[in-house]
């Protein structure tokens, strides 16, 4: 068995207890362990939360924040990018402000839209770097302090709407619309915080939310579990559903677009380093795509040469025409390595809720 096997095994075993309503319980001296750490992590939670209320900062433009409470792909990323095309095209001059997580710098720069990927990873971020290949004429600017990141925006780009990516725990910034991402069908995993589980804070700090979408709704009677249950909890707070739908595939990050018809039915071999990688293997299958193998490597995780070896390689073995990952992924690769795989697109669907979801937006920014 690779170190790759056993790690995937590892991380599987952990996250079903992190995302399970009925986990199994970890093994006592660990369960000690996790559970000392949750105490220190509220602790810490209550200090940080009371001290960045205190000293909040204002930006001169309306200020949208996108955020989640479970660690986790709910689909910011997406939810982002949909809000940046969505303002661009009322007239708005929207820019995003991420940290850029993981970069190895912490200074305040725009995100080049163009460039050797793999090395712009490094400086801004991999989402940084995808929404500022997918954000067409909106600007992406990463800073520790994105406070000074949305000046930057505003001084140099216009900006008079800024899109907080991941910000729902960034309290120091004074936001006009908070906007909580939650998955529909295992909205708060095992409900227990950091790192016992997977949350980030307690379900009922989601009172900060002006409203809160529900993500991955495909199953109707989960996501109406969901709805009622937020409906007790937080009487009277707006509620949207969406999707993810896999629109179609590309080669390389800029290459060639390819229908979703010249892969149903056709094996593949999948690979992701994102926090949820079964969804991905899941959005695959949905389409019709035969995944004949799939590879999980860690969130966020930075290539070597070995595993695109390995993969390659799993293609031949398995007579494999298809190699198959995630935007966010494929801004991770090397260029040489790029052109080897296929970058799988993914967008938000509304679906029911559009027109209401664009009505709320409206009456906010009106209102404010």
């Amino acid at each position: 068995m690779t170190g790759l096997m056993i790690n995937q095994r590892i991380d599987s075993w952990f996250l079903s207890n992190w995302y399970s309503p009925s986990p199994s319980p970890f093994p006592w001296p660990l369960h000690a362990l996790l559970s000392l750490g949750a105490w220190s992590y509220a602790k810490g939670l209550y200090h940080h939360q009371s001290r960045a209320k205190k000293h909040r900062s204002k930006l001169p433009a309306f200020v949208i924040s996108v955020g989640n409470l479970v660690v986790g792909g709910t689909g910011k990323t997406p939810l982002t990018l949909w809000l940046a095309g969505h303002f661009h095209s009322l007239g708005w001059k929207p820019a995003i402000l991420s940290r850029g997580y993981r970069r190895k710098d912490s200074g305040i720069a725009r995100v080049p839209a163009i460039g050797d990927s793999g090395r712009e990873v490094l400086q801004y971020g991999d989402e940084s770097v995808l929404m500022a290949r997918r954000a067409g004429p909106v600007p992406v600017w990463v800073g520790s302090n994105r406070c000074m990141a949305g000046y930057q925006a505003v001084e140099n780009d216009g900006a008079d709407l800024l899109i907080l990516d991941d910000g729902f725990q960034h309290l120091a910034l004074e936001r006009d619309l908070d906007l909580a991402l939650l998955d529909a069908a295992n909205p708060f995993g095992n409900g227990r915080l950091l790192p016992l589980g997977p949350l980030r804070e307690p379900p009922m700090h989601l009172d900060r939310a002006d409203a809160i979408l529900l993500t991955r709704a495909e199953d109707p009677e989960r996501c109406g579990e969901t709805r009622s249950r937020l409906a007790g909890m937080l009487p009277g707070k707006d509620v949207f559903s969406c999707t993810h739908r896999l629109t179609g595939l590309k080669r390389g990050l800029d290459g060639q677009h390819i229908l979703l018809d010249t892969l149903r039915g056709r094996k593949v071999v999948a690979f992701s380093g994102i926090a949820r990688p079964e969804s991905f293997t899941q959005l695959l299958r949905k389409e019709g795509i035969v995944v004949s193998r799939s590879f999980a490597f860690p969130d966020h995780y930075q290539y070597l040469d070995a595993d695109m070896v390995l993969l390659l390689n799993s293609m031949k073995a398995s007579d494999t025409p298809f190699l198959v990952t995630t935007e966010k992924d494929m801004v991770r690769l090397r260029p040489e390595f790029q052109a080897f795989a296929l970058a799988a697109v993914v967008e938000l669907d509304f679906a029911a809720d559009h027109q209401a979801f664009c009505d709320f937006l409206q009456e906010r920014l009106s209102s404010r």
